[in-house]
Parts: structure tokens; C-alpha cells; sequence
């Protein structure tokens, strides 16, 4: 059996037909929708990133779903999948939607357990202090699902919480980075939402994954968005009595300038509206915009519904609604698109426990090797793990220049490292027997010209059998460990038990 197990929400898109009370033109029916440009996908990857490629669930726009079948409201933050609305503190809105709230009920929905404990919770500042060069900078909520597919994100029950009161650090302790690798996203996807055929897809989403469900209860997807947040008193509203939603707030496009502002959309609700060009009427079918068409652009009917990570006192309740329209801006691209993730659970069934320090995360580089022979001196495989690399995708520096630990840490801390794929290249079928041997290589050195330098305290490989249970560690054997301008190296048998 394959050493990395996993299963997955399967994710199922589709491009549906127009609702009722709008038009489409036929040139807006894209048969499957790209990448908006830039925030996207980490831009050291290149523009052959594919971000679904590991996801099991089909790309957007691969089938159709009829939206007679949708109900007019959907609201998954009443779901018990789904954790409370919390008040993000700092920068870290993206992680907020991303992780906090998307993964953790996407996690949810996957276990099929309960957002009610920390122990079914994924921090926010996990992910945040891996990419906010250890300063109070924003993220985007990509930013979070790249962390979580490459290391994974640890449940808030053993980070300490959903958010911490320290920026940029870093979590000591094997356990921690050991569980999560457990919990990963497979693929991510943002996808348009500026045509009726695409707000067809993405209600059905939010519905029941577009799986057209016949029987049973359904289970709808959650999205990220990055709204703008500037002069929001502008474009904010209170429905009037004696409308349908009267009392509650309403967004009806983005703010005219500003930050962006990462959240959450749980649903829809087709039936909420507003008066946007002030005729007394709420409609779908007149041109608004003067663009000699009607399209989404136009419609004053019909809303998103929208959670945010600026409590629960916010707007009532910590939510509003989000007029259709909205999403289509020409002043504000990354606001016209909608985030969806894919999760997976996962087990190593090798790892690296390492504990080291080091003046500066960014300028520290690591290599691990393997080779599948005991006596050898160099490595047949090698891998260089990101975020012990200055996180090169996220750009220069991303990791900040502070000690490994963080800001006024100079302490080591113990981590852990996923190296089943690495190990997995040297053991065919035939070999898995328990009893070959091969050698392990492990480099660390401060980047060149950079003055970094750390000292490597201990370095064991672990292994665990195909339930995720402990079966052995053996060390490395380490002398002074001392490393910077000179690069230390070290190396050790390595077993395949547990393979």
C-alpha cells in the first residue's frame, strides 16, 4: 500500500442555467473559468501552477445542474460543521476565512464532526505566521491553503488556539507539526462569479456541491473572498421595514477604495434586495449600468451571504449580505472571484523530528537526502522543505529576518518534517520487506553571503505504520551541530520499517 492514505471531499462544479428574472448572453457562458491573475497561486511557481492538479473533485465548469433544483436560501453558517464568528486580531483576516473558517469546516464536514472544541478548530495564526515576515502584515487566503497542502495545519486544540498574542512565531514541538501533517488541503480554485451561468455554479455550491442530491440530506460548499473595505459607509444599507430581511445590513457593491479584507461567504439568499438606482422598485431586468444589455452587473435582487472575522457585535450578528452584483467591479479584480478549497486527511509514514536554532528563518537553508544505499556518500533524492528555505513561495523574505523561533526567541525549537515522499522513491513493491537499509543525508547551512547561524541539537527519523502509529525512531548522530558560513552535515541509516 502506498504510504500516504488519505481521503477527500470530492468537489464537483458546474455552469447551470439562467435564473429567473435575468438574462445572459451566449458569450458569457465560459466554458470553464481561468485564473485571475496574480493572487491567485504563489508567483515563484510560474504560470503553469496548476493549484487543483491534486484535488480529487472536477474542475470548474465540468457539468451542468438545473438551478429550478436550488432552494432560495442557503445559509451553511447554521451548520454545526461550521465554528463561531470570531475577531481576528491583526492582519490575519485572510487566514480568518481561509483556515480558520473554510478549512475547519470543510475538516468538519470531512471527519464528520462538530465545530464545537478547539479540537475540531484550525488556528488562524498557524498559517499567518508562516507567511507575515513576522510583522503585522495581511495575507490572502491562498497564502493559508498553500501552508496547509505542504505542511498541513495543526488542530487549535495543540496550537494553543485559534489566534496567539505573539506575531511570528513559530510553534515548538514535535507533536504539533506532527499532527499537522494529518490535516491538509489537495487543491484549491478561485473561480469568476460576473455571469448569471457563474452565480448559477456558485449557488449550487454553496447548495450541495453541485452533487444534485436526490435523496438525503445535502452538505454545501463555503467560499473565500477578498473584498474591499474602504468607505464602506458608502455602499452599506440597512433594508427598510416592510421588506423581505427588513432590519439587516446590506452590502451593495464593494467599498469605492482601500484595503483588501479576506471573508467568508456560507450562502445566498435569492430573495433579499435593494434599490440600488432609487426607482422605488427592486429589479433584474432593466440596464442600470447604461451598457445596452442586462446582465448580472444589473440586477438589485439577490444577495451572498457573507461572514466576517470582526465579531460577533458586527452588523448585528457578525454577517451581512452581498448583493450578486457586487461581485462584478472593474475597479477591484481580486473582489470578482470566489476561493473554494479541497481537504484531505493524511498519514506520514516517514518524518524528520529536528531540534535547531538559528538567527535568521529566511537566510536558514536545509536539504534532506536519501539514498538507497547504506554505504553511500551522496544522496540519490533530495528535497528542500519551503519553510525552512525563507518560504520562497511567498516571496523575498517572507519568513522574516528573526530567529527560527520568532521575535525575541533565540532559543531552538523542535519540529517536524514530512519526508514519506522522499523515502517512498526507494522502496518498490518487491523491497518492502522491513529489513533494508539505506542512508539518510541532512545539510544545514546559513544562506550564502547571509550571516545566519544556528546550532542543530538533535535529528531523528520517525516512522509510523499505515494507521499513523509510532513504530520507531532512530537518531542521527550529532557532535558540535554548529552551522552558518560552513554548512553542517550529517547522515545515518535509514530503515524502511513502517513502509
Amino acid at each position: 500500500m502506498h504510504p500516504n492514505h488519505f481521503w477527500k471531499i470530492s468537489f464537483i462544479s458546474s455552469w447551470a442555467l439562467v435564473l429567473s428574472g435575468g438574462s445572459l448572453l451566449a458569450d458569457d457562458n465560459a466554458p470553464r473559468a481561468a485564473y485571475p491573475g496574480g493572487f491567485t497561486r504563489p508567483p515563484s511557481e510560474g504560470k503553469d501552477y496548476d493549484t487543483w492538479a491534486d484535488a480529487e473533485g472536477p474542475d470548474v465548469g465540468v457539468s451542468q445542474t438545473d438551478p429550478k433544483r436550488l432552494p432560495s436560501r442557503v445559509d451553511n453558517s447554521s451548520r454545526r460543521e461550521y465554528p463561531p464568528i470570531y475577531k481576528q486580531r491583526w492582519g490575519a483576516c485572510g487566514q480568518f476565512a481561509s483556515v480558520a473558517s473554510i478549512f475547519t469546516y470543510e475538516m468538519n464536514v470531512l471527519n464528520g464532526t462538530a465545530a464545537d472544541t478547539d479540537a475540531h478548530r484550525f488556528p488562524a495564526h498557524f498559517s499567518w505566521n508562516m507567511m507575515n515576515r513576522a510583522e503585522n502584515k495581511g495575507s490572502e487566503a491562498y497564502h493559508g491553503w498553500e501552508v496547509a497542502k505542504r505542511i498541513g495545519i495543526p488542530t487549535a486544540q495543540s496550537y494553543g488556539g485559534v489566534r496567539l498574542n505573539k506575531i511570528g512565531v513559530w510553534p515548538d514541538g514535535y507533536s504539533i507539526w506532527r499532527e499537522a501533517m494529518e490535516y491538509r488541503v489537495s487543491g484549491y480554485r478561485y473561480s469568476p462569479a460576473n455571469s448569471v451561468a457563474q452565480l448559477n455554479e456558485a449557488r449550487g455550491w454553496l447548495y450541495d456541491r453541485n452533487l444534485d442530491s436526490k435523496d438525503g440530506e445535502v452538505c454545501g460548499g463555503i467560499f473565500a473572498l477578498d473584498g474591499r473595505m474602504g468607505e464602506l459607509k458608502k455602499v452599506t444599507f440597512t433594508i427598510p421595514e416592510g421588506q423581505y430581511g427588513a432590519g439587516k445590513d446590506l452590502w451593495t457593491r464593494w467599498g469605492p477604495s482601500g484595503y483588501g479584507h479576506g471573508i467568508t461567504c456560507v450562502g445566498y439568499d435569492d430573495q433579499i434586495g435593494y434599490d440600488v438606482n432609487g426607482d422605488g422598485r427592486i429589479t433584474n431586468d432593466l440596464d442600470l449600468n447604461g451598457d445596452g444589455r442586462v446582465t448580472l452587473a444589473d440586477w438589485e435582487k439577490g444577495a451572498y451571504i457573507v461572514v466576517n472575522s470582526w465579531g460577533t457585535k458586527w452588523s448585528g450578528d457578525g454577517k451581512i449580505y452581498l448583493l450578486y452584483s457586487a461581485m462584478i467591479d472593474p475597479t477591484w479584480k481580486r473582489g470578482n472571484y470566489l476561493g473554494r478549497a479541497e481537504v484531505k486527511r493524511y498519514i506520514p509514514r516517514h518524518t524528520m523530528r529536528v531540534k535547531m536554532a538559528c538567527s535568521d528563518r529566511t537566510n536558514l537553508r536545509m536539504t534532506i537526502g536519501v539514498s538507497g544505499v547504506e554505504t553511500a556518500t551522496a544522496p540519490e533524492y533530495e528535497i528542500a522543505p519551503e519553510a525552512f528555505n525563507g518560504w520562497p513561495l511567498f516571496g523575498r523574505a517572507n519568513a522574516g529576518h528573526v530567529p527560527l523561533a520568532g521575535p525575541g526567541e533565540e532559543g531552538p525549537i523542535e519540529v517536524g518534517i514530512d519526508i514519506s515522499e522522499l523515502v517512498e522513491k526507494l522502496i518498490p513493491e518487491e523491497r518492502k520487506t522491513g529489513e533494508e537499509q539505506g542512508r539518510v543525508f541532512v545539510r544545514l547551512s546559513g544562506k550564502e553571503g547571509s550571516s545566519a547561524e544556528g546550532v542543530l541539537h538533535e535529528c531523528a527519523l520517525r516512522s509510523y505504520d499505515e494507521q499513523g502509529q509510532f513504530l520507531k525512531e532512530s537518531k542521527l548522530e550529532v557532535r558540535d551541530g554548529l552551522f552558518g558560513k560552513d554548512a553542517l552535515q550529517l547522515s545515518g541509516p535509514l530503515n524502511y520499517e513502517g513502509s
